[in-house]
């Protein structure tokens, strides 16, 4: 580098710097360099390799401010880093250290949790389908659509952790979260709705969502984390997690998702009184998670008069 080149780059210059602070304060293209940084970290585990969060957040700060490094190293620890076609500029690892330092909140347990759905709509299949994301909350959906969602997604958890193809669950999982099905015409340039067509609907039809983008992937599974944090804390009786059993040999075992659907519609209509197992499923989830809760409350109460007595 010449020395005119460094004397452009040392001047003092005012730099503006970005980062979110907050699942809800960033924008759905930073949730994606977040969701990215996190993919290609994945993607380089390996026996020598750990997972390593610091080395992340430096390639968020780096992507969500469009830098790329020109040079680093040297004896004054300082990284050339140039944004666009602006000039060049020095930033120290000090300086670094300090950025990655605001995004704490990425593994803070206590962060606020993401609440709007990051895509309203997606494109899929070059552009054949659109799809609609959920409401907060997800909102209006039932609860069979909410334990399909729940078993899907637990499976997808499944096999990822045993490093086994998990691309089938992920697909179902999917196709239940995006409620409308709209297939573009090309011919006639019109969108169809088909979300009312069991035939064509994404619940009958998840192999649209083959090869879904993988960082638009994580970006869901943001969402989802987020989802069942707040759920835990409005219904902090049912999400409470249970002892795990044991069988005849004493080996621990669990309840498949069969046992607790089952379980639980047995005891709903119990609870309610009236109801069949079709009725149970079609109520919105919230009110069966309501109802769960209810019930809990009322068994801790009994339980308490049992020992006064």
């Amino acid at each position: 580098m010449s020395k005119s080149r460094n004397l452009e780059i040392t001047k003092q210059r005012h730099i503006s710097l970005h980062l979110p602070t907050g699942w809800n304060r960033a924008t759905t293209e930073e949730l994606e360099a977040i969701a990215a940084a996190i993919v290609e970290e994945q993607a380089a585990v390996g026996r020598y390799r750990p997972f390593l969060w610091e080395r992340v957040k430096l390639h968020i700060v780096l992507a969500v401010n469009r830098l790329s490094v020109l040079s680093s190293g040297g004896a004054d620890d300082v990284f050339i880093v140039q944004r666009g076609g602006e000039e060049p500029f020095p930033v120290s690892t000090g300086q670094l250290a300090s950025l990655c330092e605001r995004l704490n909140w990425l593994t803070d347990e206590k962060a606020a949790p993401m609440f709007i759905f990051p895509y309203p709509s997606i494109e899929l299949q070059g552009s054949r389908f659109k799809v609609q994301g959920p409401p907060p909350l997800l909102d209006g959906y039932t609860w069979r659509e909410y334990r399909w969602l729940t078993d899907w997604m637990q499976e997808y958890m499944r096999l990822s952790n045993a490093r086994r193809d998990a691309s089938l669950p992920q697909r179902e999982f999917l196709a239940v979260l995006f409620k409308q099905d709209v297939e573009i015409s090309k011919s006639r340039n019109l969108e169809t709705s088909t979300s009312r067509n069991p035939e064509t609907s994404t619940s009958r039809n998840p192999e649209i969502f083959t090869s879904f983008d993988p960082v638009k992937w994580q970006v869901i599974l943001f969402w989802w984390s987020s989802l069942m944090q707040q759920l835990a804390h409005k219904f902090p009786k049912v999400f409470k997690q249970q002892p795990v059993e044991k069988g005849k040999r004493g080996k621990q075992q669990r309840d498949t998702p069969w046992d607790f659907y089952n379980r639980v519609t047995a005891t709903i209509q119990k609870y309610v009184g009236g109801l069949s197992a079709d009725d149970v499923d079609a109520q919105p989830y919230g009110v069966v998670l309501q109802q769960l809760e209810m019930m809990a409350e009322e068994a801790a109460e009994m339980e308490k008069i049992k020992k006064k007595k």
